[in-house]
C-alpha cells in the first residue's frame, strides 16, 4: 500500500459526522464507521492498520476546547515528514513519510515479527485477492494528533499475517505516545481501541502487571471473524494494543485451526518493553 492508498484508505475510515470530542459519541461515531467501512474495504492487514489508526486517535484524542471540538473526518489528511503540529491546542492528523516517527513506525513492524509465536510464519510478501491484491497484508504507519499541553502526541500502529501451512492469521499493534488521555489499568484501562459494546474482558496479570484481555465476536452483518484484544497502560502513560484473530478477510487463504497464541501470551506480548517507542 503506498501512501496516495494509505491516505484515501484513512480518509474513508474516518468519513463520519464531526461528534463532540467526549467519550460516548465519538464511540459511537467511530463504531458506525467501521460498521460501514471495514466489512467492504478492509483486510485485516494494511487495510485494518488503517482503521485502528483512524478511529483509534478518534476515540483517545484529548479535547481541544470548552465545547470539544475538532471535526474528525472529511479533510484529506496531510504527510508530513516528523514537522511539528504548528497548532499549541489543536490536532493536525497526519502520517510520517520519513524522519524518527516514520522509523518507530518500520520498528514496531520489526518487533511484531520478532514477537510472533514460535512455528508461524511472517511473510512480507503475502498479498490480498480481488481489490486488494496489489497490496500487502503486512504494512505500518506512524500518525500525529498534534501537540497536547506542549507535547506532541504519536500513534504508531503495524500489522503482520501469521502462516501456518496453508492458513493465514494476523497480528496487529498500535500505540499511543505518551500525552494522550487515558485512565486506569486493566478492564478499567478507558478508552480502549476495541468496541467495548461487544467485549468480553477478562483481567490478566503479568510480572505483576494487569493486562485488558478482550474477546469479541463481530456481528455477522460486519463478516469479520473472532478477534482477541489486550491493552497495556505503561506507567509514564504510553498505551500499548495488540490483536489477533485467526482469519484475515480478503487474503484468499483458509484460517488457521486455533488462534495464534492464548489470552495470556497476547498478554505478555502487550507489556513487552519492545513495543514502546525508543
Amino acid at each position: 500500500m503506498d501512501e496516495r492508498e494509505l491516505r484515501a484508505a484513512m480518509d474513508r475510515a474516518v468519513s463520519v459526522a464531526p461528534p463532540p470530542m467526549r467519550d460516548e459519541p465519538v464511540l459511537t461515531a467511530g463504531r458506525q464507521a467501521l460498521k460501514r467501512h471495514r466489512a467492504i474495504r478492509a483486510s485485516a492487514g494494511s487495510a485494518a492498520v488503517v482503521a485502528i489508526v483512524a478511529v483509534g486517535v478518534a476515540v483517545l484524542a484529548p479535547p481541544q476546547g470548552r465545547d470539544g471540538g475538532v471535526p474528525v473526518g472529511g479533510a484529506q489528511l496531510p504527510t508530513v515528514q516528523d514537522k511539528p503540529a504548528s497548532s499549541p491546542t489543536g490536532r493536525t492528523n497526519a502520517t510520517a513519510t520519513a524522519g524518527p516517527h516514520y522509523d518507530r513506525g518500520v520498528a514496531l513492524a520489526a518487533t511484531l515479527d520478532d514477537l510472533a509465536p514460535a512455528g508461524y510464519g511472517t511473510p512480507d510478501d503475502l498479498k490480498g485477492v480481488d481489490d486488494y491484491a496489489d497490496r500487502t497484508l503486512k504494512s505500518h504507519t506512524a500518525m500525529s494528533a498534534g501537540v497536547v499541553n506542549g507535547t506532541e502526541v504519536w500513534n504508531y500502529a503495524a500489522g503482520t499475517p501469521l502462516t501456518k501451512g496453508e492458513g493465514v492469521g494476523e497480528l496487529l499493534a498500535t500505540v499511543y505516545s505518551r500525552g494522550w488521555e487515558t485512565t486506569g489499568e486493566g478492564c478499567a484501562l478507558s478508552p480502549v481501541a476495541w468496541d467495548a459494546a461487544l467485549a468480553h474482558c477478562t483481567e490478566v496479570t503479568v510480572d505483576g502487571k494487569k493486562v485488558a484481555v478482550a474477546d469479541i465476536t463481530y456481528p455477522a452483518g460486519d463478516r469479520l471473524p473472532p478477534a482477541q484484544w489486550a491493552g497495556y497502560r505503561h506507567a509514564d502513560g504510553t498505551v500499548v494494543f495488540v490483536m489477533q484473530s485467526a482469519k484475515v478477510a480478503r487474503s484468499g487463504r483458509p484460517a488457521l485451526d486455533v488462534m495464534p497464541m492464548t489470552g495470556r501470551q497476547l498478554a505478555a506480548v502487550a507489556v513487552d518493553p519492545r513495543l514502546k517507542p525508543q
